[in-house]
């Protein structure tokens, strides 16, 4: 249900048969048979080796203190030192606390990263796109139509990650008025729009290959410099040296620009694409996209939240004679909570400034991969307040958790001294 609820949006959006379901049985495997195999290995080894200890120590209910925990801390309150004691005591639950928050800020990130790369498609398209009308045509006029400027393109293909994309080879004047970007009269140098260098990893100097499939002719550019032109995989070059490296007659175009309609026969043009085509194109990846950024979204809040209750719930547990002793001196809840739960914070406060940042920048790394069949800069930045913003979620999450453990926490009696007593 879920895979057909995703692909409603294609299915309205382009003209694509029904696809039947198929579930490979090595991912029914994966994903219903070595979880639980993977939990009882675990469960066997946890259990044998609590199980291997003396009866005594297991009627006592006693747990290892580690030396670190006996450290001498000269400086602060009797609240702070037990913070402290009570951070060191439970290093390990810590740290997993902190891996499982770097993988579910992974799985964040990813799908923070799906929302970025198609909200910049759509900015970066409209940025790059000032003119109203582009005219491809089957058959030029002798003369360029009043109004218009003359460019040359040329489609060829680059080779990536074992997927094949269209770069289009773009010639034009020096001063033409729809593309900012300097160009050189040479047959062998071109200038990389910023998303080619996205994508392929290009920067001024490198060699750069594409394919002309149909010729079957390979074609090496030197890349001059890099542009900020990101609306779709293009390079360009000065139209005389374009016209003379694919032999073409020195006043030939096939592409028209203008920021008006122009008066050209229907029976030379190809297509015409308009600015307001472009904008509502390059706003479908968004809307494909949003079901699976919720769902990304809303597994990694999820998995935070299980685990976190859940090894925060082992920590009161292992902690429960210690608890059962302080109610037994006469502490109030409101100072229970302080001592065992409120320190987490400044765990997770941490581990967030921590994983934030690092699992964004793994993610940018790896996120690429996913994606090798797109044809479009690889685009990943967002505004800076979504780090606040972030921060400020895994908090309140800490503190919903939180809230839901003093439950918990309120069940633990004075009467656990009386049951461990000798």
């Amino acid at each position: 249900m879920s895979i057909q609820s995703q692909l409603e949006d294609s299915y309205a959006y382009f003209s694509l048969p029904d696809f039947a379901t198929v579930i490979p049985l090595y991912l029914v495997i994966y994903a219903v048979v070595i979880p639980p195999v993977i939990a009882a290995i675990v469960n066997a080894l946890v259990i044998n080796k609590r199980l291997s200890a003396p009866a005594l120590s297991l009627m006592r209910n006693e747990q290892n203190v580690k030396n670190i925990s006996r450290m001498e801390i000269k400086s602060g309150g009797f609240v702070r030192k037990f913070r402290i004691r009570q951070l060191l005591r439970e290093t390990r639950a810590n740290i997993t606390v902190a891996a499982c928050m770097f993988v579910s800020m992974l799985i964040l990130m990813l799908g923070l990263d799906c929302y970025s790369i198609c909200t910049n498609v759509t900015t970066d398209t409209l940025a790059g796109t000032t003119y109203e009308y582009m005219y491809m045509l089957k058959y030029p006029t002798a003369e360029v139509p009043e109004g218009g400027e003359a460019c040359y393109a040329e489609s060829l293909a680059k080779e990536n990650d074992g997927y094949t994309l269209d770069v289009t080879v773009i010639g034009i004047d020096s001063g033409n008025p729809y593309y900012n970007v300097d160009v050189k009269k040479c047959k062998s140098v071109v200038t990389a729009s910023l998303s080619v260098a996205q994508r392929y990893g290009v920067a001024e100097g490198d060699k750069f290959i594409l394919t002309d499939e149909a010729a079957d002719i390979d074609y090496a550019f030197t890349v001059d410099s890099i542009s900020d032109y990101s609306a779709g995989l293009a390079v360009f070059m000065d139209i005389d040296s374009m016209r003379e490296l694919f032999r073409q007659d020195d006043d030939y175009y096939n592409m028209v620009l203008s920021d008006k309609a122009l008066d050209i026969d229907e029976g030379r043009i190809y297509s015409v694409t308009t600015k307001s085509d472009i904008e509502r194109s390059s706003k479908v990846f968004t809307e494909l996209m949003s079901g699976m950024v919720i769902t990304l979204v809303g597994t990694s809040a999820v998995i935070f939240v299980v685990v976190m209750y859940l090894m925060m719930g082992v920590m009161i547990d292992r902690s429960s004679f210690g608890i059962s002793l302080l109610k037994t001196f006469g502490y109030s809840k409101k100072d229970v909570k302080k001592l065992y739960l409120d320190g987490n914070a400044i765990t997770i406060a941490i581990s967030a400034m921590i994983c934030l940042p690092l699992s964004k920048l793994v993610m940018d790394r790896i996120f690429p991969a996913f994606v090798p069949n797109i044809a479009c800069g690889i685009n990943l930045n967002f505004e800076w307040y979504f780090y606040p913003v972030l921060f400020i979620a895994v908090m309140l999450i800490y503190l919903l958790t939180s809230t839901l453990l003093v439950r918990k926490l309120n069940r633990i009696t004075p009467a656990e001294v009386l049951k461990n007593r000798e």
